[in-house]
């Protein structure tokens, strides 16, 4: 599980074990031990024992050391404590003091209406098989003991710390039961229009006209970069440039490859290989085999040619965006990209990437949009897998605003997140529309679509469960 639906994964199973524990009614319990803010304290508990570990272990661990081995360790003692008559005055030896007590008060029949028992003997052979039955019942916590309330604070409040991560665990593995894995892609990467709806497109360039205003305020120095010449100008927004390093231009001698859905998928793919360390470092660091073999599915020398060109790809392009006040915003995917050995690269070859600025902030702040299922997967190495995070993109959008179904969008819309960059209209819907129907195919994300004039109708599939927090992360057009 990468990074990013780690964070979903945790906060949807601490949302679904306080709801457990409330449902459950243990809400004194936990006042008692001056637990009040029950998901804080869930999520307190996860961080501390669950996240970044293997939780099936970590459960495991728990149930059998702290759970487990408790509850019998305290049937033993009370058993014992009762069988010997010695130790505190409570629990089994204390319920036997109660009953002989009231023996002697009411006498036998009034001890045999009270607790419907011939003798104070039989009653506690009644009591301890109940203790014994209750250790090996591995469905009731611990805070459910008899004799619970009789513990001190302290016994109480560890107790129900290993009951709640006991819930948690539970949960946990229900959810990585039920719910597929999560395919994630950030924001930027999908509302900015970065990839081109066609592949193995070339471009062509021209001089960036930036504006005479703007070069103070810009952190890139755009003298290093050329614009991409649209061959349909209206495949992207007015307000957009696509830019290409002049470095990139001159190492191919002007014959510059477009970014693409495959590119797209590499970079996705990429972002999955983060570790703890890139919260601090926003680096990536990873065998080049890793993401060849993840691409390509071989281990060609040509695979390894045309995932390193990619890499470079990623680094070189960025998108300049002017806004209605005119002011001019630059965006990247990578802000770097080193290839350790770079003239003769080999499977173990190592390669560190810097994500953008923007990319980092997308990924911290948990602006993604996710895709659950493994049908996404066989869409890879195709536009229908970009065009799919576009539409789950609309989708979570549509249900947050309670869009009625089929929801409406201008085809231009779909330019704010895919360039259209064949050369005519006609071949840009075409391509958009073969890959509506791929993706309608396997029944996910859109159940139908059709078309009038300048729109599409789009008829989305109802969200999952797992997919209702996603939508407080959705981007709205």
């Amino acid at each position: 599980m990468d990074s990013t639906s780690s964070v979903q994964h945790r906060q949807l199973v601490v949302s679904q074990a306080a709801k457990t524990l409330l449902e459950n009614d243990v809400t004194e319990q936990l006042i008692s031990i001056d637990i009040i803010d029950v998901e804080a304290y869930v999520n307190q508990l996860y961080e501390e024992y669950y996240e970044f570990q293997n939780e099936e272990d970590v459960y495991t661990k728990l149930r059998y050391y702290s759970f487990k081995k408790l509850k019998r360790r305290w049937v033993r003692a009370a058993v014992k404590n009762y069988v010997e008559n010695k130790g505190p005055m409570k629990e089994l030896r204390g319920l036997h003091k109660m009953y002989l007590e009231y023996w002697d008060i009411a006498g036998k029949e009034g001890f045999q209406r009270k607790f419907s028992a011939d003798s104070v003997e039989k009653l506690m052979q009644e009591h301890v098989q109940e203790l014994e039955e209750w250790a090996e019942n591995n469905n009731l916590l611990i805070h459910t003991y008899p004799h619970w309330g009789q513990k001190t604070k302290n016994q109480q409040t560890t107790t129900m710390r290993t009951d709640i991560l006991m819930v948690i665990g539970e949960v946990a593995k229900e959810l990585q039961r039920a719910q597929p894995k999560a395919h994630v892609a950030t924001s930027t990467s999908i509302t900015v229009p970065f990839f081109g709806i066609a592949d193995r497109m070339k471009n062509t360039t021209e001089k960036f006209s930036q504006g005479e205003s703007m070069l103070s305020d810009l952190s890139l120095d755009l003298h290093d970069y050329s614009a991409v010449i649209p061959k349909y100008k209206q495949g992207v927004p007015t307000n957009l440039s696509v830019l290409v390093s002049n470095e990139f231009i001159a190492e191919l001698e002007g014959n510059v490859p477009d970014l693409d859905a495959r590119d797209f998928e590499a970079l996705n793919e990429i972002l999955s290989y983060r570790d703890v360390t890139f919260q601090t470092s926003r680096k990536i660091v990873f065998p080049i085999s890793k993401l060849v073999k993840k691409i390509y599915g071989n281990d060609s020398g040509k695979s390894y040619t045309l995932t390193t060109q990619r890499l470079v790809k990623l680094g070189y392009y960025r998108v300049a965006v002017r806004s209605e006040e005119g002011d001019l915003s630059i965006f990247g995917l990578f802000s770097s990209v080193k290839i350790s050995g770079a003239s003769s690269i080999k499977r173990d070859t190592q390669i560190t990437v810097t994500v953008s600025e923007e990319v980092y902030d997308d990924l911290l702040k948990q602006q993604i949009i996710s895709i659950y299922g493994e049908q996404i997967e066989r869409l890879k190495g195709s536009f229908a897998y970009h065009l799919s995070f576009v539409l789950q993109k609309e989708r979570l959008s549509s249900y947050q605003l309670n869009e009625e179904m089929p929801a409406k969008r201008h085809w231009r819309q779909f330019t704010h997140s895919i360039r259209f960059n064949k050369s005519r209209k006609a071949e840009n819907l075409k391509e958009l529309e073969l890959n509506l129907d791929r993706i309608k195919e396997l029944d996910f994300i859109i159940r139908d679509w059709h078309r009038s004039g300048d729109y599409y109708f789009l008829y989305f599939h109802p969200l999952e469960r797992w997919e209702h927090h996603d939508r407080s992360n959705a981007l709205l057009l």
